[in-house]
């Protein structure tokens, strides 16, 4: 998990933000963040390694990508 922080950190430095709280009862799987990009505009799920989907204006479309990305890992 000490790599999805380092992962987290490096794109709340660019000015993205980590929303993974903003889901409720639901959370993000494991090794994965949800994310605000910099303009405040549109969600994208940031994986462990760095990997990142791509972006869209609902956070619930983002968290069943990465449902499906994580199943499928």
């Amino acid at each position: 998990m000490t790599d999805l922080c380092h992962e987290i950190e490096r794109h709340i430095e660019a000015g993205s933000h980590d929303v993974s709280g903003s889901l409720g009862i639901q959370s993000m799987p494991d090794g994965y963040a949800l994310m605000l990009n910099s303009d405040q505009s549109h969600y994208y799920w940031l994986r462990w390694d760095g990997v990142e989907s791509v972006i869209h204006w609902d956070k619930w479309a983002c968290f069943r990508w990465a449902k499906v990305d994580a199943e499928n890992a």
